[in-house]
């Protein structure tokens, strides 16, 4: 069996799945190349996913959508995003978690989650999250 680095630098494996869910030319779905890029689909589908809201799982997800306005405290936003990787994306490292809101919206914040997956805890990946009150 490939070893996970095997897995990245061959071109002819797919790790997974990206979301949204599309296609691209005869294929059905996207999909990802290296487990850096199925980690940040898997977080960002982890997080923003209520509790609740997964068939036969309802248990999957994160409380994020549901604190992140509602106290606007860093720390409890933080300690939901962990609370949730560690649960269900033990692979993941969290480093850094950063809000901020946007300087030309106050009903939007945004924020920065600094990660690394245990296959490569040295290399450092980012999503952000893009919150908005309006929608």
């Amino acid at each position: 069996m490939p070893t996970t680095t095997e897995n990245n630098l061959d071109p002819d494996t797919s790790i997974g799945l990206s979301f949204p869910l599309g296609f691209v030319g005869d294929r059905f779905f996207n999909r990802t190349k290296t487990i850096e890029e199925q980690a940040e689909h898997n977080l960002r589908n982890l997080l923003l996913t209520n509790l609740g809201e997964r068939v036969s799982q309802p248990e999957f997800g994160s409380r994020l959508l549901s604190v992140i306005f509602e106290f606007r405290d860093d720390a409890l936003i933080e300690e939901v995003i962990n609370e949730a990787v560690d649960k269900w994306l033990p692979y993941i490292t969290i480093n850094e978690v950063v809000t901020a809101v946007d300087a030309t919206n106050p009903n939007r914040l945004n924020v920065s989650i600094d990660f690394s997956v245990a296959s490569a805890p040295d290399a450092t990946n980012q999503i952000v999250l893009d919150f908005n009150t309006t929608q």
